[in-house]
């Protein structure tokens, strides 16, 4: 079994091992998954709940795997999702942090110091029209702003939300105040636009959007990658203007990743329908496509069709998820999210199947990739990452 099966083939393979039917490849595949399920305690952030075969017939794989091996796995838990396996067996991998016996001082085979990283988490930094600046963290305070009509506040679980209470004083101004929002390296956040809009910014990513959107369009600027969830609006088209492009919808959810390190800007519909333009093309996107552009003033839109959605927005979901991804592209969010400074001068060309919550330490990560890709890492002082070699 070369890569993780998919969820129709899983129902397969479970029906196999279920009647006797299954090969001793798929047997073992089975056993190692169901033992993984057991020893992850079910305290993952889901990404989405497992099918309804696997959660009504898992008593009876349940007791086959002990009737075999003498062995009682924990209940499954409802909300684990299908794709996240410990797949060390297929030549990917899986890592769930939930044991509490965990030390630093494991952090790879060649670290002699004691120190890990801790992943990111909520914070910001919010510029308002007059320049002043406010961090937005879990000390902010919950009220920010609340003038000229329109309301600025912190919600607990890491949202600036926005809300007109006064549209008259809104539609009688001339100038309307633009905000923008950056996440640091190690940092994400929720915007929740004046419209009802939903963004949800990546690491070392910015928006900049006015305080009430009045006129023909709702216009926004995005560095760095972003999540929209655009409100309806037919007489207000919404608009975002990235690195060499525009992306012009109605209402839909898509993802939009332009980072100036990746060389591309990766445009993902999931729903509805939008308009990808650049300067020589333009190109209209259905939910499972995707348009890459490259950042020369020259370059062409390319689409790809059936895209792996739920790859392209697993960060938005709290998890990595790699699907036969470059090593350079791994360790290039793994630079964002844990702020540290990567030595790129000796990466061998790697690839690489797995999930790993975004919550995890630094050190996890690098364990399971040195693990499942015959490589090393070195974590020295002053937050860099080397890799050293291949094993």
């Amino acid at each position: 079994m070369n890569s993780f099966p998919s969820r129709k083939d899983l129902d397969k393979i479970l029906k196999r091992y279920l009647s006797g039917e299954a090969n001793a490849e798929e047997i073992k595949f089975v056993e190692e998954y169901y033992k993984f399920l057991g020893k992850s305690g079910g305290n993952l952030n889901p990404a989405k709940e497992i099918e309804d075969f696997e959660d009504s017939n898992y008593q009876a794989i349940q007791n086959k795997i002990a009737s075999t091996q003498q062995s009682k796995i924990k209940p499954l838990y409802k909300y684990i999702s299908v794709a996240a396996v410990m797949a060390l067996a297929f030549g990917g991998f899986y890592y769930a942090q939930n044991d509490k016996s965990s030390n630093t001082k494991d952090l790879t085979q060649h670290q002699s110091k004691t120190f890990d990283i801790l992943p990111g988490e909520n914070k910001a930094t919010l510029t308002l029209a007059d320049g002043s600046k406010i961090i937005l963290d879990e000390n902010t305070a919950t009220n920010i702003s609340d003038r000229d009509g329109i309301k600025i506040s912190r919600e607990q679980d890491g949202q600036l939300v926005y809300t007109i209470v006064n549209k008259a004083v809104i539609n009688a101004g001339k100038n309307i105040a633009y905000n923008t929002i950056e996440t640091p390296k190690g940092g994400q956040y929720q915007v929740i636009l004046p419209d009802g809009s939903k963004v949800w910014l990546n690491a070392a990513s910015s928006l900049k959007y006015p305080e009430a959107f009045v006129g023909k369009q709702r216009l926004v600027e995005l560095k760095g990658e972003a999540y929209f969830e655009v409100a309806k609006n037919k007489q207000m088209p919404f608009r975002v203007q990235s690195q060499n492009q525009n992306v012009e919808v109605l209402g839909t959810h898509f993802n939009i990743n332009s980072y100036l390190d990746d060389n591309t800007v990766k445009t993902t519909l999931l729903e509805g329908s939008i308009k990808v333009s650049n300067l020589k093309s333009s190109k209209i996107l259905k939910p499972g496509e995707q348009s890459v552009n490259g950042l020369a003033q020259n370059a062409l839109i390319k689409v790809v069709n059936d895209v792996d959605t739920d790859d392209e927005i697993a960060w938005k979901n709290g998890l990595f998820q790699f699907n036969d991804s470059e090593l350079k592209t791994i360790l290039n969010q793994l630079e964002r999210w844990y702020d540290i400074k990567i030595d790129y001068d000796n990466v061998p060309a790697k690839r690489f199947n797995g999930m790993v919550p975004r919550k995890s330490k630094l050190s996890e990560v690098l364990k399971m990739l040195e693990k499942t890709g015959n490589i090393k890492f070195e974590l020295l002082e002053g937050r860099k990452l080397k890799v050293l070699s291949e094993k």
